[in-house]
């Protein structure tokens, strides 16, 4: 029966480390996109509180904000919240491989020109026209150390190719 009793008590220390937890999460919560925020579903007092801190520049008034949201997010149950932050995080690291995947393929397409029949072979139904005219603007405008608006254009135009497979 002792046993049980200490097991049951936690030390101010633990609460402490807790406390900090939560609000390093609120943290993290208020740098997200107003969108992914509102995914959490939290109360309207939490999510102004996010808000808020999102909107602040003062470190003292964000400090103090962050305490505030930690607070405030110790009183719900934060299971689902955790889901989500994890469910962002996945699909943050998937869209990043995904842009890593483009990047790799613009630069092979401006760097050797046999690599435009491997990637008509990989996405046959690309616009080969409209992709062989953003190439060779792109390859202009890298010899003349222009500004790389067609390099970013043609990363939109792979992006887009290979969203529609």
């Amino acid at each position: 029966m002792e046993d049980l009793d200490k097991n049951l008590i936690v030390s101010k220390t633990e609460l402490k480390k807790g406390s900090k937890k939560i609000q390093q999460f609120g943290k993290k919560i208020s740098e997200l996109t107003l969108n992914n925020i509102q995914e959490f579903k939290f109360p309207s007092n939490i999510y102004d509180a996010a808000i808020d801190l999102k909107n602040l520049k003062s470190n003292s008034a964000k400090k103090r904000q962050a305490q505030y949201l930690g607070k405030l997010l110790r009183e719900i149950d934060l299971t689902g919240a955790f889901l989500i932050m994890e469910q962002l995080k996945v699909t943050s690291q998937k869209e990043i491989q995904r842009n890593h995947v483009v990047e790799s393929w613009r630069d092979k397409l401006l760097s050797n020109n046999d690599s435009i029949t491997n990637f008509f072979d990989e996405y046959p139904k690309a616009d080969r026209q409209s992709l062989r005219q953003t190439i060779s603007n792109a390859q202009k405008e890298k010899k003349d150390n222009r500004p790389p608006k067609y390099s970013r254009q043609l990363f939109k135009l792979i992006k887009d190719i290979m969203s529609k497979v």
